[in-house]
């Protein structure tokens, strides 16, 4: 038994090994690229490599769900990229208990940079889905056809704000699912605000707020359950 223990130990150090010193391991990673700790999988065969912030482009993919074993590419994360540490967040990730679901986030200010789900088999990924484009897409077609005349107003009230921020207005997305573990259906709440700082100056006509639930399920589809505007 006591032997049994100690292969144990052994097993998981080796597996902190990987998660916090990939780049040593046969140089199986690319340079400027690292496993971000957080991401390793329960069974460590999974994580996602993140640049450092000489490697960093914006306007690119990077973040790479890979097999910690080989370094092989199991799936390029179609999102915007994440690093450990970031201004206003960095990324994370949350895996299901068995392993065959990824949670991925970019943290932002006001919503995050990426939210995408990923689901697993046997070293392949059955599929990706972008929650937090799907989710602004589905609430600002909602919000354009519930109040017209106010979106146009907002968008002109917010033109010149960030690409980030579509039509110019704040979506966020959150998990509306009990601790960090993610399941399917994977429920989100989803809100958006054109005056996410409530300046007390901006036009009353181009206030528009907006909430709606939905989740993903089984298949990797973004269904909408609720929606509401005011």
């Amino acid at each position: 038994m006591k032997n049994a223990g100690l292969h144990i130990v052994g097993f998981f150090i080796a597996i902190a090994l990987v998660a916090l010193a990939p780049n040593a391991s046969g140089g199986k990673f690319p340079e400027g690229f690292s496993v971000l700790p957080s991401s390793v999988s329960p069974d460590g065969r999974y994580a996602v490599l993140v640049p450092d912030y000489e490697h960093y482009k914006a306007d690119v993919p990077q973040n790479k769900l890979v097999d910690t074993n080989t370094g092989r590419v199991i799936a390029v994360i179609e999102a915007e990229t994440g690093m450990e540490s970031m201004n206003h967040g960095g990324a994370v990730a949350a895996w299901s208990k068995d392993g065959s679901l990824l949670h991925w986030m970019v943290e932002g200010k006001w919503f995050p940079r990426a939210n995408v789900l990923i689901k697993m088999n046997e070293g392949t990924a059955l599929w990706q889905t972008n929650v937090l484009k799907e989710a602004q897409r589905e609430i600002l077609a909602r919000a354009r056809k519930a109040k017209p005349i106010n979106y146009a107003a907002a968008m002109k009230a917010n033109k010149g704000n960030s690409p980030a921020f579509p039509d110019g207005f704040t979506v966020n997305v959150e998990s509306a699912q009990d601790g960090r573990t993610p399941v399917l259906p994977f429920a989100v709440v989803v809100t958006l605000t054109a005056n996410p700082k409530a300046i007390e100056s901006f036009p009353r006509r181009a206030e528009l707020n907006a909430e709606l639930n939905a989740t993903v399920n089984a298949d990797g589809n973004f269904k909408v359950t609720k929606f509401t505007v005011n």
